[in-house]
């Protein structure tokens, strides 16, 4: 498993692509990327990541791989830490800063919310650690 690092891990730019909208229906808006513009020798997980968008970089959570909880297929998303997004952009780069955990299946979505809390405040903590803020 990677572990904490001073410099990032990856960085791809990708498209971002319309999604479920389950991600703003749970209180966790994310931006969906298009599948063929992550490296494909990306490792699925849970990562800490500045996202720039239209010249911003902000602080963000990544998931990539399956959604086991909705029973659905892979996707890459991207939610934004402290900051709204009310138009998503065409493209937006993302620098991955380092892998929480694995995709891992809840029981129900009040248990994958509280996780997607958590994993939040820990990347907030990382990506402030290593100096990053929203700029």
């Amino acid at each position: 498993m990677l572990q904490r690092m001073n410099h990032p891990l990856l960085s791809f730019t990708a498209r971002v692509v319309s999604g479920s909208g389950r991600g703003k229906d749970i209180g966790a808006a994310t931006m969906n990327v298009d599948l063929s513009d992550v490296p494909k020798d990306l490792e699925e997980g849970i990562f800490a990541v500045m996202v720039n968008v239209d010249g911003k970089d902000l602080k963000a959570a990544m998931h990539y791989g399956p959604r086991p909880v909705f029973q659905d297929s892979k996707s890459c998303e991207v939610h934004v830490i402290d900051e709204v997004i009310l138009h998503a952009p065409h493209t937006i780069e993302v620098t991955i800063v380092e892998r929480l955990r694995d995709v891992t299946d809840f029981p129900s979505k009040d248990a994958l919310m509280e996780q997607i809390t958590k994993d939040v405040e820990q990347a907030r903590g990382i990506l402030e650690a290593h100096g990053h803020s929203s700029t």
